[in-house]
């Protein structure tokens, strides 16, 4: 699975191309991190390090979303 990150926030989202709803948060993400440097990474190489990205906002940790 991919997921665009942000370097200096360390927070990500995850990619799912064909759902239109993720689009709307991947570019609620981009605008929130304009002026950042963003890459697209496998999911696997950052979970332990980043955070999820939320629209509203707050940061959840993957752990903290699983319970």
């Amino acid at each position: 699975m991919r997921a665009r990150a942000c370097i200096r926030c360390k927070e990500y989202v995850i990619i799912h191309p064909n759902n239109p709803l993720n689009q709307t948060h991947l570019n609620h993400f981009h605008l929130h991190h304009s002026n950042h440097t963003l890459i697209t990474v496998d999911l696997t190489e950052i979970r332990k390090e980043y955070k999820l990205f939320n629209n509203n906002g707050r940061k959840n940790s993957l752990k903290e979303e699983k319970n």
